[in-house]
């Protein structure tokens, strides 16, 4: 029976494939990761969930390498991603970095429209003015595992855990500026490891006779096909992968574990059976009640 897993992948530490001069500072894929930056709800979004950000003014003498230097310079980081946003008279622009690294940027100047990547980063290479500067250091995840998650048996902890950690590999490629390839391995592992655990699922129900098996079932046929829908579009390069997505992605995961994952735990667990893992049954009710979730 497809219960377990025997190993969790592990947090990707990525560095990103740099251009040769004069933008060596600037990812090999910035070209096709910079339309991440299309979504302003999003952008938003990242910066209110940022671990900590600052605030500056600063003088830009529209010199070449004055982006290097900015981003180099007082806000550099050996790790971990960042939002940037320069605010402008004439400008307005997002970048994405990662250590030392642009990973994506996107630049609107009022009569001349917006450009992306290194067409973006030329232009504010030359660009003369003050503009004002918000740093924010991003999470490196898009959401932890905690007890909360657990549905009380071992197996299906461990394969919940494992898609805790592929999607968080899948935001931290996106925002590294990780190699397309790359991130195309990440999703196509996620989307076949989903229909793997599913079946998992729907094995215990029908073996132990879980009585709300039918709706569980539907649940994961909706998402199979959305997603499935999604990945045959990304593929023919009708869509492409954003953060919007991913964060449809993880939103319908964590959701789906804590409510209907949860449903079945606690009937497994109230019937007795052998599957269950007391323990964490113990720790998971308590982390629930501590957050509110019961």
């Amino acid at each position: 029976m497809e219960v377990g897993v025997d190993r969790i992948p592990e947090a990707l530490k990525p560095v990103p494939h740099t251009l040769p001069p004069p933008y060596n500072y600037a990812a090999s894929s910035i070209e096709w990761n910079s339309r991440l930056l299309d979504d302003p709800g999003l952008v938003l979004q990242l910066l209110e969930a940022a671990e900590a950000r600052e605030e500056f003014e600063a003088r830009l003498p529209g010199l070449r390498g004055q982006v290097r230097h900015l981003v180099t310079g007082r806000l550099a980081e050996k790790a971990g991603p960042r939002l940037l946003i320069l605010e402008g008279e004439r400008l307005s622009a997002w970048l994405l970095t990662y250590g030392v690294v642009v990973t994506a940027v996107r630049l609107e100047e009022p009569g001349v429209g917006v450009s992306y990547g290194l067409q973006a980063l030329h232009a504010l290479d030359e660009w003369t003015g003050s503009v004002k500067v918000v740093a924010a250091r991003l999470r490196p995840y898009v959401y932890h595992w905690g007890p909360e998650l657990s549905v009380y048996i071992k197996g299906l902890d461990n394969q919940h855990r494992y898609l805790v950690t592929v999607l968080n590999n899948l935001y931290i490629s996106l925002l590294a500026g990780e190699e397309k390839e790359v991130v195309d391995d990440v999703l196509k592992s996620l989307v076949d490891y989903t229909r793997f655990h599913f079946r998992s699922e729907e094995k215990l129900f029908d073996k132990y006779g879980y009585p709300r098996a039918e709706a569980h079932r539907r649940q994961h046929q909706s998402f199979v096909e959305k997603v499935t829908e999604f990945n045959e579009q990304y593929e023919a390069g009708e869509k492409q992968l954003t953060l919007s997505v991913l964060r449809f992605l993880s939103d319908w995961v964590r959701n789906h574990i804590l409510v209907s994952d949860h449903d079945y735990g606690e009937w497994f667990y109230r019937k007795g059976l052998p599957i269950v893992d007391e323990e964490a049954a113990r720790e998971s009710r308590l982390a629930r009640r501590k957050l509110g979730l019961d």
